[in-house]
């Protein structure tokens, strides 16, 4: 179950500590090469110790709400990774990160860390945006022979292309907060303006067309 207080309340946090900024005058460009007028960098909150902590026991929590199978915790290149490592210390659990591709010398792993085939493992996602990442992460670990039971994430934008993925391969992406609430939070409690927040809701609704 969605936990909208603890959902507002991590909204007010990324916001505070400008980890997610909305400035639709100046859109930023994403990696999928699409505009938009919010900006996400959760690598922010690694510099400040408590709420770092905080992040962590929240994914945690979503683990232990939903009582989540997993043989090993799996952080996402890049931003992911980091914020992965802290859930499986707390949890006490074995670590793996998957690359966004195979490195290009070595032995060419896209997957670091012990595992075998068969291992259930969940997801760790910084943000959840179109869903592509996710989605080429996925079949990357099922194609080593990997069990996804879930993705957890600090933010999810609710985009339809992700819900396709989540839906497509069947597993749930379950987040701390979501773009619903940052767009309530940056209006109600960080001076956004009316105006500004149309702008940010008619993108989430339709970026492929925005603005």
């Amino acid at each position: 179950m969605f936990d909208s207080d603890r959902a507002l309340r991590f909204a007010n946090l990324l916001l505070s500590l400008e980890c997610v900024q909305v400035n639709p005058e100046n859109p930023y460009t994403y990696a999928s090469g699409l505009k938009g007028p919010i900006y996400t960098d959760n690598r922010q909150i690694l510099s400040h110790v408590p709420e770092r902590l905080e992040v962590a026991q929240g994914l945690v929590d979503l683990v232990r709400e939903n009582e989540l199978k997993f043989d090993s915790i799996a952080g996402l290149a890049t931003a992911g990774i980091p914020h992965g490592m802290l859930v499986a210390h707390i949890l006490g659990a074995p670590y793996i990160y998957v690359r966004s591709k195979s490195k290009e010398h070595g032995k060419g792993n896209q997957i670091e860390g012990k595992f075998k085939a068969g291992d259930k493992i969940i997801l760790v996602e910084d943000l959840v945006n179109q869903g592509s990442s996710l989605d080429k992460a996925i079949v990357a670990v099922k194609e080593a022979g990997l069990i996804p039971t879930a993705c957890i994430c600090i933010v999810d934008y609710e985009m339809p292309a992700a819900q396709e993925v989540s839906k497509k391969h069947d597993i749930p992406v379950l987040s701390l907060t979501n773009f619903s609430n940052i767009s309530h939070a940056a209006k109600s409690e960080h001076g956004l303006s009316s105006e500004a927040q149309g702008l940010l809701e008619k993108w989430q609704k339709d970026p492929a067309n925005w603005p």
